[in-house]
């Protein structure tokens, strides 16, 4: 198989690209991992089933980054491309015209405790806000439940400073498996903070 092409240059031994077709059977085992079920998955969001069910979203990411338009990227090792390690997405949450990007990742189970999901979050802030070839957003900002500590990590380690808590914004399974909402711990950047003020 041929190499996707990627975002940008390689970045800390990763490379983000846009999904393909061969990354469906892990993103299908990522999808039932118990943590993504219970942190990564809004109640109401439905869950694939079989690889047939990721079809559409590989075209739609596919087709969105060639306009730099919000959607999903694949994370691989910049040694073996065509191995799926990980996910980013980045979506307009208020108007595009703001230029706010709300990101996410999740990493493969099997790629966890090797710096992946820091790694990737650092690439796609970067690609959003400064690389010259990306959307060249204004602010980027991630929010996870405050029962998932991992995440605040990650987000820190990445360079995304903790902002605040939003009080029963996000409905989600839990460990648990019973629907409720969780607060979450809003991160943000903006572009000044990574170029400077403007001069």
């Amino acid at each position: 198989m041929t190499a996707p092409q990627h975002v940008g240059n390689h970045h800390e031994g990763l490379l983000l690209r846009p999904p393909a077709p061969g990354d469906r059977v892990r993103m299908l085992e990522l999808a039932h991992d118990p943590l993504q079920l219970a942190y990564g998955v809004p109640v109401g969001v439905p869950v694939p089933e079989e690889e047939a069910d990721l079809d559409e979203r590989v075209a739609r990411s596919r087709a969105a980054y060639e306009r730099l338009e919000p959607g999903d990227l694949t994370v691989a090792d910049a040694a073996d491309p065509d191995r799926f390690l990980a996910s980013v997405a980045w979506r307009h949450d208020v108007p595009a015209l703001l230029r706010i990007a709300d990101v996410g990742y999740s990493v493969h189970p099997d790629a966890r405790g090797r710096g992946v999901a820091v790694r990737s979050l650092r690439a796609l802030v970067r690609w959003l806000l400064v690389d010259p070839g990306g959307p060249r957003q204004q602010r980027v900002q991630l929010d996870h439940s405050v029962e998932n500590p991992a995440s605040c990590r990650t987000a820190l380690a990445a360079g995304m400073p903790r902002e605040g808590v939003r009080r029963g914004f996000l409905p989600l399974r839990g460990e648990s498996g019973d629907p409720r909402r969780h607060d979450v711990c809003l991160h943000g950047l903006p572009v000044h903070d990574v170029l400077g003020p403007p001069a």
